[in-house]
């Protein structure tokens, strides 16, 4: 009598989803900092003439550390790899302030981009879980800004430039910056967002400003779909018109002096490095070498940026570009890991690459006009890109093919904020 060995049907393989592998960033480190910008933007609205008078920079470095500590303590760390090469970086940098000593706050000050991509590679695996808040906050924020420009503008003049938090350069980074994370997201009413962030970019006169806005408008029409002829013409129009935004803002700033200081500063800056080696150029300087006495004289009118200690000493701080700062401390080689960190870790967060590419413009804008990734209004928005990139809907994993179901007429993001 022979066996009949019965044996269980084999399942077809289903790939697993790489959202569920996600650590979820709580509710209330979101909402804290939703909370914060649009309560500071709130107050700054009746300060009209004058910035915040809030410390908005050190609110938001706050909030990113309190995240970095979350995600050490509760979170699940994956960018090992990472990590270590920028702690290698980071040790090479303490010893060499150990040898040079320079002051602490200038050290300090000169080096919060590490920890923003240090930040960046720690959030890799969790997920923002309320995008809605995201989306509100760019809509009270960009508001806001233009209400209080409007008002300036009305009751001042246009030659007055507060911003809602800080200076326009820095936070116009910020909004523009925002929008591009949450547009795809915010299907309804991305245009109209766009349109208003252009007309708080005409009223604030930033030149930078003025450039990231343009990259911002290709990014929009890019991202947009649309069957109709006549959208799709239009369209092809919408550019001319945000590239003569900045030619508008650069002529109407132009009147204020013959010669843009950032030329000056890199004329500085070539003096300074003109002697260099190839080691100096690929490493930099000691952190933090003083620039030397005649370039702190040819740059005495912003002698407010100069060293902390008030020895009379200036440092790269005063160059006021990232750019030309990042090079002169730390050569070629910090100029790279500022570029390349950033973007591996947004690529491997899934973040799209017309996305990546439209934050890295921004930041790269920003930085050869003021500060660009070592402040917090440039990183957060890379850092919001990376944590709710899991949300997005990605194209299925190959299996098995399910039974078929009736078809459902397409909603375009239907319920993507519930």
């Amino acid at each position: 009598m022979s066996r009949v060995w019965q044996t269980a049907p084999v399942r077809p393989a289903v790939a697993r989803d790489p959202r569920a592998r996600m650590v979820d960033i709580p509710v209330w480190l979101q909402r804290l900092l939703y909370l914060a910008l649009v309560g500071s933007a709130l107050v700054s609205v009746i300060y009209v003439g004058e910035f915040s008078p809030l410390p908005m920079t050190a609110i938001l470095d706050a909030w990113v550390l309190l995240l970095a500590a979350w995600i050490f303590v509760r979170g699940r760390i994956r960018a090992h790899l990472m990590l270590v090469v920028l702690a290698a970086y980071v040790a090479t940098r303490i010893i060499g302030a150990l040898l040079e000593q320079p002051p602490l706050e200038d050290l300090l000050q000169a080096h919060r981009w590490l920890v923003y991509l240090v930040v960046f590679a720690m959030a890799r695996g969790h997920r923002w879980s309320r995008t809605d808040l995201l989306h509100r906050l760019a809509w009270w924020l960009i508001a806001l800004a233009t209400i209080k420009s409007i008002l300036t503008t009305a009751l001042l003049g246009p030659d007055e430039r507060p911003g809602l938090f800080l200076e326009n350069n820095f936070e116009l980074a910020l909004f523009t910056a925002l929008a591009a994370v949450v547009h795809r997201q915010n299907a309804p009413y991305r245009f109209w967002l766009v349109v208003l962030l252009g007309v708080l970019t005409v009223l604030s006169g930033s030149r930078s400003g003025a450039l990231t806005y343009l990259v911002l408008v290709v990014y929009a029409l890019w991202s947009s779909r649309s069957s109709d002829v006549f959208m799709k013409y239009l369209a092809s129009l919408i550019p001319l018109a945000a590239a003569a935004l900045p030619w508008f803002v650069f002529q109407a700033r132009a009147a204020e002096s013959r010669v843009i200081d950032r030329v000056q500063f890199f004329e500085v800056l070539q003096k300074e490095t003109a002697n260099w080696g190839w080691m100096q150029r690929l490493f930099g300087t000691p952190p933090i070498t003083p620039l030397s006495a005649g370039a702190c004289e040819d740059l005495s009118y912003y002698e407010r940026l100069f060293s902390s200690a008030g020895d009379g000493q200036c440092y790269s701080v005063i160059l006021h570009s990232f750019a030309m700062r990042l090079y002169y401390d730390g050569g070629v080689l910090a100029l790279l890991l500022a570029l390349l960190v950033p973007v591996v870790v947004m690529h491997m967060s899934r973040v799209s690459w017309t996305l990546i590419i439209v934050l890295m413009s921004i930041a790269t804008i920003n930085s050869l006009s003021v500060s660009g990734l070592n402040n917090p209004y440039v990183a957060l928005p890379i850092l919001l890109a990376v944590l709710t990139a899991p949300n997005l809907k990605t194209s299925p994993l190959r299996s098995e093919a399910p039974p078929r179901t009736p078809q459902q007429p397409f909603v375009p993001l239907e319920g993507a904020f519930r």
